[in-house]
């Protein structure tokens, strides 16, 4: 096993990039630096440089590389389906030109799931018509990705369409397995009710890129018992540093090992941006958990 580490805008609070309570990018940038890592993910596009030299020189300065993009869009919803191409189109010539590997998909959070994450039994699912409709806008975005060398994974998410066990399975069997790929994001397997470790080593030869996510249990059983949204459970700290919540990662090194990963990690710890947060030693706190259970 052995594990590149990088961080991502995500845990400086960045999910928009027009939040007018996002920091800035050159200090997301610095922090990322500072707190030890060596790549990033590129965050909502417009948020980072779009302009690729620009791009390129702000993260050479910071000495970071750039691993992975995002798509975080309504994949759920048909009419939305030209609009997420071109998004995808657009991402990924920037992705291209910094020799970035991962194209991150998640269906956007939206109602009723927002306020039914975590509630395996009793969420609504999707309906089959829209359900297809998703299966083949992310089967056209991923071919855009593999057109520019980009790998799709996706990335189970709570208050998404794509969050449980059973919606998991679903899309595997449903996509083409050498076109789409799997990133399990460890917090949000938790949220779920799904055991990380399992669900890689269940789908070991689709899971090429990792997130670290840990979750304050706490939060987590009064949000799914109070039917909080999830963007409040941010808000109410429901996302924590790695080692300081629920998630087994002491297990997890154990699959890992299993199966011989050697690949990307990307840490993330989701905050409010418009809460003071300590992202910086949050995310030292998080590497120094991974280089002492991780790296020895």
């Amino acid at each position: 096993m052995k594990l590149h580490l990088s961080n991502a805008p995500c845990s400086w609070g960045i999910e928009f990039a027009d939040n007018p309570s996002n920091p800035s990018w050159e200090t997301v940038l610095k922090e990322i630096s500072l707190a030890g890592y060596k790549a990033t993910e590129l965050g909502p596009l417009g948020y980072l440089p779009t302009d690729s030299q620009v791009l390129s020189a702000k993260l050479d300065e910071n000495g970071l590389g750039l691993i992975a993009g995002t798509i975080f869009k309504h994949l759920h919803k048909p009419e939305k389906r030209a609009e997420i191409l071109e998004y995808t189109e657009a991402t990924c010539k920037l992705l291209q030109a910094q020799n970035a590997k991962y194209m991150v998909v998640i269906d956007h959070v939206s109602s009723p799931r927002t306020d039914q994450a975590g509630q395996i039994e009793t969420a609504y699912r999707l309906p089959a018509d829209l359900w297809d409709a998703m299966m083949g806008t992310i089967t056209e975005l991923s071919l855009i990705c593999r057109q520019y060398n980009i790998t799709p994974v996706i990335h189970p998410h709570a208050g998404t369409f794509i969050e449980y066990r059973d919606e998991i399975d679903r899309a595997m069997a449903d996509l083409d397995s050498d076109l789409v790929k799997l990133c399990v994001d460890t917090g949000h397997c938790k949220y779920a009710g799904i055991n990380p470790s399992e669900l890689i080593e269940a789908y070991q030869d689709r899971v090429e890129y990792i997130h670290f996510k840990d979750i304050n249990e706490a939060v987590l059983e009064d949000t799914v018992e109070n039917n909080v949204d999830f963007y409040k459970a941010i808000g109410n700290g429901v996302f924590c540093p790695l080692g300081q919540g629920c998630v087994d990662f002491i297990g997890l090194r154990s699959t890992l090992e299993k199966i011989n990963y050697n690949g990307w990690v990307t840490v993330e710890q989701d905050v409010d941006p418009s809460k003071d947060n300590s992202s910086l030693e949050n995310a030292q706190e998080s590497l120094m958990f991974i280089n002492q259970n991780f790296m020895q």
